[in-house]
């Protein structure tokens, strides 16, 4: 159990890092997802009935698949609610920084969103290193007023 888990299992605010970082897990959780549905797609349309002129029983074959084709719509179903969650929740956490100011937001974007490390981005946007980790953490400071403002309201 991450320490997250552990603080959100107390009923402890999230950091406002640890929350960010929920966004790389839930692109990864929505990444699987959509893998795991192809792979059941392809369960369910690889099993083929016999289609030769000779005459044969053949129901079994058809129960089978028809078990495999409800099988993945009832998946697919489940699946696409999931990841709608997911995509909900990564929009809440972006929504979160786009109320900071551009730098800022720039920033935490590009760390948290994009992936890209501290000189990476002062590459980006033509800021020096120590720009680029004072704007982080001045947004970071913002971020956790924000979630510990939120945590009060519940």
């Amino acid at each position: 159990m991450s320490n997250a888990d552990r603080k959100e299992k107390k009923g402890g605010t999230l950091t406002a890092k640890e929350y960010l970082n929920q966004i790389n897990k839930l692109d990864k959780l929505i990444e699987n997802k959509i893998q795991e549905l192809e792979h059941w797609r392809l369960m369910a349309t690889s099993i083929t009935g016999f289609s030769g002129n000779e005459r044969v029983q053949t129901s079994g074959n058809q129960q089978r698949m028809e078990s495999a084709v409800c099988n993945y719509v009832d998946l697919q179903t489940d699946i696409a609610g999931m990841i709608n969650t997911l995509i909900a929740k990564r929009a809440e956490l972006i929504g979160t920084i786009e109320k900071l100011p551009a730098a800022e937001y720039d920033v935490l974007h590009k760390k948290y969103v994009q992936g890209m490390d501290f000189y990476e981005i002062a590459d980006a946007i033509d800021k020096s290193y120590s720009t680029v980790t004072t704007l982080h953490g001045s947004a970071l400071s913002k971020v956790q007023k924000m979630l510990n403002q939120k945590g009060g309201d519940n």
